[in-house]
């Protein structure tokens, strides 16, 4: 099989840290407008056939990533087929996009044979080569599918960090079935490697990217994105954003800037997402909590927002607390932007946030350490500058989403 873009290779990334990201991006980068321009002039004449599956009936970071994949390889020439819940979130948003969609959804989370041998059906109707999951609980079903469509190939791009043990018999034999399995860092890599018995060839690293022409900031100006959201015009607005769930952190983040009031009357706090779908009270717990730390009047909370660009043009530091964080999107968001970061040193997120270069990064659950890296950008205007400046640049050349494309069909070019 031949995948957009031609020439280009696979890349497999076996060492911690920013180290194999740089390297990616800087073969990434020199290749790019070649293979983007070669790629502009000819198609090939029989494109492969892929098909995205997602039976997820929520909208956040997973789902909007696979329907983010599955436009842009379908704008690289490839035929396309989305699979999802019929009348879910992500249906509207496939359709919307003119993307063919399968509506399909199980009965119940294991051993839904009907729904495996439709899903099989439909992949070997429409002559579907490789089919791409985001989600783990999803790999049952296309395993099963992929017996009846024998010539399909699965592939996993985890999404989720996981450290349980997945070697037992059953776990065994579904991942058997997955041709590649892609990671978002090296350190989920490495527990795919220990927990699972894949073998380390078939487990890459593909680092995700944003869409850079969308987080410009010179796009925006700081008053309108303020007067947008209806956000204090003149303050130092430090920010929050993602879903509200105690593990996210935002019990801390209050904490830690209620701490901060005294020294920087200025400053008013930004809390941007939605509860957990199916589990709420967690936003009147945050708004009791800061009427206790009586900073109820500094603080506005914002519904879940589209236009992330635009808010993260309103902020003057954006902060992620989380206690744990696969990934951390949102702080490549906000390098983009010019807006400098605080973030908890959990999960993939120093493979991201180089400390003290392009952001700071503290211990989870720690108040007072937060609080202090939070002054420390509002008081050393030197440090801020040089950390705007250097995470600008390293999310312009190491995380286009042009260069997630480009890795992702060179690795399934190997198939």
């Amino acid at each position: 099989m031949t995948f957009l873009p031609a020439g280009a290779r696979p890349s497999f990334f076996k060492r911690n840290s920013l180290t194999s990201i740089q390297s990616l991006a800087s073969s990434s980068v020199q290749k790019t407008k070649d293979r983007t321009r070669s790629s502009e002039k000819t198609l090939p004449s029989d494109h492969e056939r892929i098909a995205f599956v997602c039976f997820s009936r929520s909208l956040g970071g997973l789902e909007l990533t696979t329907l983010r994949l599955a436009q842009a390889v379908t704008e690289r020439g490839h035929f396309v087929l989305i699979v999802i819940p019929d009348l879910s979130p992500l249906q509207e948003r496939a359709t919307a996009a003119g993307l063919t969609v399968v509506p399909m959804e199980p009965r119940w989370k294991y051993g839904d044979v009907t729904t495996a041998v439709r899903l099989g059906k439909s992949l070997r109707k429409n002559r579907i080569e490789i089919v791409v999951l985001l989600q783990s609980k999803d790999l049952h079903v296309a395993a099963l599918a992929s017996m009846i469509s024998k010539t399909t190939k699965l592939v996993f791009y985890q999404q989720m960090d996981s450290g349980y043990d997945k070697r037992d018999a059953l776990h065994t034999w579904v991942f058997s079935k997955l041709s590649q399995w892609m990671s978002l860092t090296s350190s989920m890599r490495d527990k795919v490697l220990k927990f699972t018995r894949m073998p380390e060839n078939n487990v890459n690293v593909l680092p995700l990217g944003i869409d850079l022409s969308q987080f410009d900031p010179a796009k925006y100006r700081k008053t309108e994105a303020r007067r947008f959201f209806k956000l204090p015009g003149k303050k130092k607005l430090i920010g929050v954003l993602g879903r509200l769930d105690p593990q996210k952190g935002q019990e801390v983040f209050l904490r830690a800037c209620s701490a901060l009031v005294n020294r920087h009357p200025n400053i008013h706090l930004v809390v941007a997402g939605d509860e957990t779908a199916g589990e709420p009270g967690y936003k009147h717990h945050l708004e009791e909590l800061c009427e206790t730390l009586h900073i109820e009047d500094r603080v506005s909370f914002l519904p879940f927002t589209d236009d992330v660009p635009r808010l993260m043009a309103a902020l003057d530091i954006l902060v992620l607390p989380s206690f744990s964080e696969t990934y951390g999107l949102v702080l490549i968001e906000a390098m983009a932007m010019k807006c400098p970061v605080v973030a908890t040193n959990a999960g993939g997120v120093p493979e991201i946030i180089e400390n003290g270069k392009t952001g700071l990064l503290v211990p989870p659950h720690d108040v007072d350490t937060l609080a202090g890296a939070i002054h420390a950008l509002l008081t050393d205007s030197g440090l801020r500058t040089r950390i705007i400046r250097s995470a600008h640049s390293s999310a312009r050349s190491l995380f286009d989403f042009k260069l997630t494309v480009d890795s992702f069909l060179s690795t399934l070019n190997t198939l």
